[in-house]
């Protein structure tokens, strides 16, 4: 009678383990989805933050290459994402409010607005999960900065 009651709960463990086990894998597997679009929007969200910071500066006004550099700069700043997925926008406002639109491809003059913002199309890399996922989701962020008095700002009368 012992014998019979320990083979019994061998193998309802057995049981068990296999009802639980294909869960517990497709949790682990939906965590590590999961950690990996976080890595993405820390890192999108991040590179606006660099964007924004150095078209603030004015840097390349006199080139005229402004608005390449300040691309180049974001896209740099998205580590661990596949370059060709990644787009940088620059839009601008003439003044803080920024009403309406703003003016694209513009990184803006001094004190004006300035607008970067990154995104990125993350394709779901697990195959299970990825089952249950579109086959690509648009992930963003955007950061927005004062430009600095590089030369005299204009005058609120001049905008």
């Amino acid at each position: 009678m012992r014998q019979r009651k320990s083979t019994f709960r061998r193998g309802m463990a057995a049981v068990e383990f296999a009802l639980l086990f294909p869960a517990a894998v497709v949790l682990a597997l939906g965590l590590i989805e999961t950690g990996s679009m976080l890595h993405s929007w820390l890192a999108v969200n991040k590179a606006a933050q660099v964007g924004a910071r150095f078209a603030a500066t004015g840097q390349g006004v006199e080139q005229g290459d402004r608005l390449e550099r300040i691309r180049e700069t974001a896209l740099r700043a998205t580590s661990g994402i596949p370059r060709e997925t990644v787009t940088v926008s620059v839009r601008s406002w003439p003044d803080l409010d920024a009403n309406g639109d703003g003016v694209d491809s513009d990184p803006g003059a001094p004190c004006d607005l300035v607008e970067v913002a990154v995104a990125c199309d993350h394709a779901p890399s697990i195959p299970v999960i990825s089952a249950f996922l579109p086959e690509s989701i648009r992930i963003s962020g955007r950061e927005r900065k004062r430009n600095e008095p590089w030369k005299p700002c204009r005058s609120p009368g001049n905008r």
